[in-house]
């Protein structure tokens, strides 16, 4: 019988594939735990703007004052120096041409992201005998 010793050129291309593909995967690593990372951020921003938004329908028209407001969310502990306002105003000639009773709500939230401040701002409308109203 004959007994080979040493490794096939398969063993070693198979070798060198398996490598080529750790180095791939941990070269990608950090890029993709920051994706994740901005990803939950934008999320728990979503959130938050979303229940300022649900609150305020909540309210009647004639309650709703106009001012600015900041947001008292515990989830601002979860984002870096995150911050958020909420802006209560009459709607402007230019949007409600007919006299409309509209408020325009403007929910704004910053953050850092990657020492970059990061905002996200969100309007909408709520006008007397519309949703909630």
């Amino acid at each position: 019988m004959n007994s080979q010793k040493g490794t096939s050129l398969t063993e070693l291309l198979l070798v060198v594939v398996v490598v080529g593909v750790i180095i791939v995967l941990m070269a990608n690593l950090p890029n993709a735990v920051g994706l994740i990372t901005k990803s939950y951020h934008l999320s728990l921003v979503r959130e938050i703007v979303a229940k300022q938004i649900e609150d305020k329908r909540t309210i009647s028209f004639v309650n709703l004052v106009n001012g600015t407001s900041a947001i008292a969310d515990s989830r601002f502990s979860l984002l870096p120096a995150g911050v958020g306002t909420v802006v209560v105003e009459d709607c402007s000639v230019q949007i409600c041409t007919n006299g409309e009773s509209l408020k325009k709500i403007t929910v704004t939230v910053s953050w850092k992201e990657s020492n970059k401040v990061q905002t996200a701002s969100l309007d909408t409308f709520i006008g007397e005998g519309g949703i909630n109203q």
